[in-house]
């Protein structure tokens, strides 16, 4: 290391420093990053089901209400 300051010079060794560093922030940077946007798909996916089983649900729901609401009528008839 010293040898290497004796000779280059100080700025040139600490502008070597400086872009390795950088470059090392920005490695770190992207990883950080991979791992939040795999970690937002996962959400994603899980959000897609809770969609899907609650559309379901719905759908499940309605068709009950609708054969509810044929009987009611049905019986109103009879009794008319």
């Amino acid at each position: 290391m010293i040898e290497l300051v004796e000779r280059l010079g100080v700025p040139i060794v600490v502008l070597m420093f400086c872009g390795w560093y950088i470059k090392y922030l920005q490695e770190n940077f992207m990883k950080e990053r991979e791992s939040m946007r795999h970690q937002e798909e996962k959400g994603d996916e899980q959000l897609i089901e809770i969609v899907r089983a609650t559309s379901s649900a719905l759908i499940e729901m309605k068709t009950a209400l609708a054969e509810q609401t044929a009987t009611m009528r049905e019986l109103i008839g009879r009794l008319k």
